[in-house]
């Protein structure tokens, strides 16, 4: 199917989901047609694992997103079906440059419209007819009739009053509906790789070159390589020492120090646990400052390496501290959106450290790591909004002995099920807002509607 008649069809289904509804199981509908015309552009795609692994990606998300809409999956539906539309258009494109020309092409695509042989395929001998075409086919006879219309209505009275008495009734929302849908429609399909971003591809490598094995250059003319060795070494022997001292002091601390007063517990474990998350991301940057190049080739290392790998286990055992510190918490008050956050984070670090031992085990490039954070990123968001957290938040939080319902009742969406049985359960009287806002949901048409609420 050639590329304008994609953009067409999808700015046609936009306009059919979305005009006069709000926001809802339309959303998962577009995206899931949108993967289907990829298929159907470049069939060969059904062999290809990576990209099928990308559509099942856009499917959960469009599922989920149907079932309960959020910030999380509106989100990654929106960034799933981009970066599978992206790998159809170049399989060998990495992710970060995938964002690069994400961003772009909403701005480049204001120029592009305009390059009618490139969107419409049409050859370059062709633009001129084109030109013609819609001249004389559209253009003219549009002024000619124009002009015949208005001197035979300023001729005829009964014309001129049947004028005046019209009223011109134009929809200027399904205008703007369609003008929006035609230009994501029009960046998704003309997403355009110009040969900056091809360049720019190539030179992100995940191994290191010959040259730079053999070439060991030193970060700064001054230093010689030996002695930048010497200061890693050095470096990472003292902050090992230093971490250590503070693993051990962080964690008696709170084995003395029982959580008693949650009000300054809360507010303790807030601040530690973001120092930690700060502190192992500067520990990763370390590793890339010291293993960017010559020293992960110079002889004699193996005490620079070795250092290296033991900062990254301490960092490691800091993660299961601040997890473990984080468990206690929600133990104590239960869990809201930021203490599910603190354990994604914290996970995240995790998968870096073990993707920066690799690194430094197998003598790969920065942009390794970087890459593999790029992709633990997008598989998160993808895994984050597969579930519905305000269900488990309420489940969980209901079972304890203080109950924070306010925070149950007005700071989460999607949890009216545990909310109403537990009220039932309880013989408690279910508020009238919360049975207000679910008949609400239930109105709402299909197109615009989200299905956890139609099974109620």
């Amino acid at each position: 199917m050639k590329k304008h008649l994609l953009i067409f069809l999808s700015t046609l289904v936009f306009v059919v989901l979305f005009y006069n509804e709000d926001l809802g199981l339309n959303l998962s509908i577009f995206a899931i047609f949108l993967m289907l015309f990829n298929f159907l552009q470049k069939p060969d795609l059904l062999k290809d694992r990576r990209a099928l692994l990308l559509a099942s990606a856009v499917l959960l998300c469009s599922l989920s997103n149907a079932w309960l809409i959020s910030f999380t999956t509106f989100l990654a539906v929106m960034v799933t079906s981009f970066v599978f539309r992206l790998y159809c258009e170049n399989q060998k494109l990495r992710l970060i440059t995938q964002a690069i020309v994400f961003v772009s092409n909403w701005f480049a695509a204001v120029v592009q419209f305009f390059q009618f042989n490139t969107w419409l395929e049409t050859k370059k001998s062709d633009k001129e007819k084109l030109f013609v075409k819609l001249f004389s086919y559209v253009v003219l006879p549009f002024l000619i009739l124009a002009v015949f219309f208005g001197v035979y209505v300023s001729t005829s009275d009964t014309l001129l009053s049947w004028y005046q008495r019209f009223e011109l009734d134009i929809n200027f929302f399904i205008i703007f509906v369609t003008l929006f849908g035609f230009y994501i429609s029009f960046v998704f399909w003309n997403a355009k790789i110009y040969e900056v971003f091809v360049t720019l591809n190539q030179s992100l490598k995940l191994n290191f070159c010959k040259e730079t094995k053999e070439n060991q250059k030193p970060t700064f003319d001054f230093l010689p390589v030996e002695f930048e060795m010497r200061s890693g070494i050095i470096t990472l022997v003292s902050l090992n020492m230093m971490l250590l001292v503070f693993i051990i002091v962080f964690n008696i601390e709170h084995i003395q120090n029982p959580a008693i007063n949650l009000k300054d517990f809360s507010s303790r474990i807030h601040e530690q646990i973001y120092s930690i998350i700060g502190s192992i991301v500067l520990a990763m940057l370390v590793i890339l400052f010291y293993f960017k190049d010559s020293l992960n080739f110079i002889q004699n290392n193996k005490f620079l390496v070795l250092g290296a790998k033991c900062w990254v286990i301490l960092n490691a055992v800091l993660v299961v501290s601040a997890v473990y510190q984080n468990t206690i918490y929600i133990t104590n008050l239960g869990l809201t959106y930021k203490r599910l956050g603190v354990y994604m984070f914290l996970i995240l670090c995790f998968y870096g450290l073990h993707f920066t031992f690799k690194k430094i085990q197998n003598q790969k490039t920065n942009f390794y790591l970087i890459d593999k954070m790029t992709w633990g990123f997008f598989y998160t968001l993808v895994f984050c909004s597969l579930f519905n957290w305000a269900s488990f938040i309420t489940y969980y939080n209901l079972t304890l002995k203080e109950i924070d319902i306010d925070y149950l009742e007005y700071d989460l969406d999607g949890n009216e099920k545990e909310l109403i049985n537990y009220y039932q359960s309880h013989n408690l009287p279910i508020p009238e807002y919360l049975i207000n806002n679910v008949n609400r949901q239930k109105e709402e048409s299909f197109l615009s509607s989200q299905l956890y609420y139609k099974t109620f």
